[in-house]
C-alpha cells in the first residue's frame, strides 16, 4: 500500500539531497575563487612579480652562474620539505578537524620550527664532513640554500595557521615578504658584486625576515596548547608526507639535475627557465589550494565529494585556460626572462609540455584532499616517489638527446600522481566524488597547449598565437563570472 507514496518520498528526498549537494559544491567554488581569491594572488603574485627579476639576474650572472642559482633554489625547497617534518601540510588540518583547533595548531607553529632550526643547524655544522660531495662551486651556495630554506620552513608554517584564522591580509603581507623581498634584496646585492653567493644571500635574508614576521603575526593574541599528544600525532601524518612532498617538488627539480648531468651546468640553467615559465599555472593553481583544502575540510562529510567534483571540474578548467595562455605565449615570455644567449625560443615547446602538466596536476590535489580529510596519508609516502620514478625514468629515457624531451617528465609525473592518488583514495575509503568531470578541462588543456608547442615562434604567423591566448583570456573571465554568480 505505501510502496508507491514510500518510493515518492525517497525520490523527493533524493532530488532534495542532489539539489543541497550541487548548492554546497556552488558555494565552494565561490568561496575558492572568491574570497579565496585574496589567499591566492596573496601566495602567486609575489611569486609571478619574481619571474621580472629573473631577467635581471639571469643577464648579470649569465648562464653558468645562473645554473649554480638554479640548483641552490632546488636544494632550498627539498631541504625545506625535508627539514619541515611534514608540519605545514599537518598544521591546517590540525586548526580545523582536532580537537585541539587554533591552540594546537599554533604549538605545532613553534615546536615544528624549533625541530627544523635544531636539524639544519645541526647539517650546516657538520658540512665539513659531507662538503666534499659537492662540486666546489656550489659548496657556498649549498650552505646558503640550507640556511635559507630553515627560515622558509617557518614561513610556510605561519601560513599554514593563518589559512586556519582565516586571515588573508596578514597571508599576503607574509608572502610579499617571503617571496618577493628577498629576490630584490638579492638583486640589490648582485648589482655590487656579481656572484650567485651574492644573490643567495639576498635570499636567505628576505626568508629570515619574512620568518619573524609570520611568528609575529601567529603567536599575538592567543596561546598554544600544552597538550604533547598533538605533536605526536601531527608527526605521525606529517612525516609520511615527507618524501610526498619532496618527490613532487622533484617533478621539475630533478629535471634540473637531469640536465646538468646529462650536459651541463648550463643547460640546467636553461631548463629552470623552462620549467619557470611553464610551471607557473601551478603556481596559481597551489595558491587556490590555501583557500580550496580548507573549504573541502570543512564540509560536511555527506556533502565532500559533491563540493569537490564542483571546486575540481571549475580550478581544473581555469588550469586548463590558463597553462594554454603560458604555452601560446611562451616565446614572448621566455625572452623576456632570458637574453639570445640562452636560446630562449628553442625552449618553447619545452614550456608547452610543462604547462600540460599543471593541468594534470588538478586531478592529483583533488585526491590528496580527500586522502588528508580521511587521516590516511602514510600510503602517499610510497604513491608520490614511485610516480616520480616513473616520470624521471621516461624523461631519462626521451630527453637523453634532446634538452627540450627532458621537459616531459613533469607531466608524465602527475600523470602516474592522478592515477596513483585516484587508486590510494579508493584504497583508504575517502569519501568518492566523480572524477569525470575533469574530462573535458583535460582536453581543453591539452588542445591549448599541443598549439603552444607546436604553432610558429617568430613571425606575422606568430601572431596566431596572441589571438587563441586572448580567446583564452576571454574564457577565464567568462569561468570566473558564472562562478562567483
Amino acid at each position: 500500500m505505501g510502496t508507491e507514496a514510500d518510493s515518492e518520498t525517497h525520490g523527493v528526498a533524493g532530488v532534495d539531497a542532489a539539489g543541497a549537494a550541487g548548492a554546497a559544491g556552488a558555494a565552494a567554488s565561490k568561496g575558492v575563487l572568491g574570497r579565496g581569491s585574496i589567499y591566492t594572488v596573496g601566495t602567486a603574485a609575489p611569486i609571478l612579480a619574481n619571474a621580472v627579476v629573473v631577467p635581471v639576474v639571469t643577464r648579470l650572472l649569465g648562464k653558468p652562474g645562473y645554473g649554480v642559482v638554479a640548483i641552490a633554489i632546488v636544494v632550498i625547497q627539498v631541504a625545506m620539505m625535508a627539514g619541515g617534518f611534514g608540519m605545514p601540510s599537518v598544521i591546517t588540518r590540525q586548526g580545523i578537524l582536532a580537537r585541539s583547533g587554533v591552540p594546537g595548531a599554533r604549538a605545532l607553529l613553534i615546536r615544528g620550527s624549533l625541530m627544523t632550526f635544531g636539524l639544519m643547524a645541526a647539517v650546516i655544522l657538520t658540512a665539513p664532513l659531507w662538503d666534499r660531495l659537492v662540486q666546489v662551486p656550489l659548496r657556498s651556495a649549498i650552505l646558503l640554500a640550507l640556511a635559507a630554506s630553515t627560515f622558509f620552513v617557518v614561513v610556510e608554517n605561519s601560513q599554514a595557521l593563518l589559512r586556519v584564522l582565516d586571515r588573508p591580509v596578514p597571508f599576503v603581507a607574509l608572502s610579499l615578504t617571503a617571496t618577493l623581498g628577498g629576490p630584490l634584496l638579492g638583486l640589490a646585492l648582485l648589482t655590487q658584486v656579481r656572484s650567485p653567493e651574492r644573490y643567495l644571500v639576498g635570499l636567505t635574508a628576505g626568508y629570515a625576515a619574512a620568518a619573524v614576521v609570520g611568528l609575529t603575526l601567529c603567536l599575538r593574541g592567543g596561546r598554544p596548547s600544552r597538550d604533547r599528544g598533538d605533536t605526536r600525532a601531527a608527526l605521525r601524518m606529517g612525516l609520511p608526507v615527507i618524501p610526498h612532498l619532496i618527490a613532487l617538488f622533484l617533478a621539475n627539480g630533478a629535471l634540473v639535475f637531469l640536465a646538468s648531468h646529462f650536459y651541463d651546468i648550463a643547460a640546467a640553467g636553461r631548463m629552470q627557465l623552462a620549467l619557470l615559465v611553464g610551471s607557473a599555472p601551478a603556481v596559481i593553481t597551489s595558491a587556490l589550494n590555501n583557500s580550496w583544502a580548507p573549504i573541502v575540510y570543512r564540509a560536511p562529510e555527506r556533502e565532500r565529494g559533491a563540493v569537490l567534483a564542483h571546486t575540481a571540474r571549475d580550478i581544473a578548467t581555469l588550469a586548463a585556460l590558463l597553462s594554454g595562455g603560458v604555452a601560446l605565449l611562451s616565446p614572448w615570455l621566455m625572452r623576456l626572462v632570458a637574453d639570445a644567449n640562452f636560446a630562449p625560443l628553442e625552449l618553447v615547446p619545452a614550456v608547452a609540455i610543462v604547462t600540460f602538466g599543471c593541468v594534470l596536476s588538478v586531478a592529483y590535489l583533488a585526491n590528496v584532499h580527500l586522502i588528508f580529510a580521511a587521516g590516511r596519508s602514510v600510503g602517499l609516502s610510497v604513491i608520490t616517489p614511485v610516480s616520480l620514478l616513473a616520470g624521471l625514468t621516461f624523461a631519462s629515457l626521451v630527453g637523453r638527446q634532446n634538452l627540450v624531451l627532458l621537459a616531459v617528465g613533469f607531466p608524465a609525473t602527475y600523470l602516474a600522481l592522478a592515477v596513483g592518488t585516484a587508486w590510494l583514495r579508493r584504497y583508504v575509503h575517502a569519501v568518492r566524488w566523480n572524477e569525470t568531470v575533469l574530462l573535458l578541462p583535460s582536453l581543453l588543456g591539452l588542445v591549448l597547449c599541443v598549439l603552444g608547442g607546436l604553432l610558429p615562434t617568430s613571425g606575422v604567423v606568430a601572431l596566431v598565437r596572441v589571438a587563441v591566448a586572448a580567446l583564452a583570456g576571454l574564457g577565464t573571465l567568462w569561468l570566473a563570472r558564472r562562478v562567483l554568480q
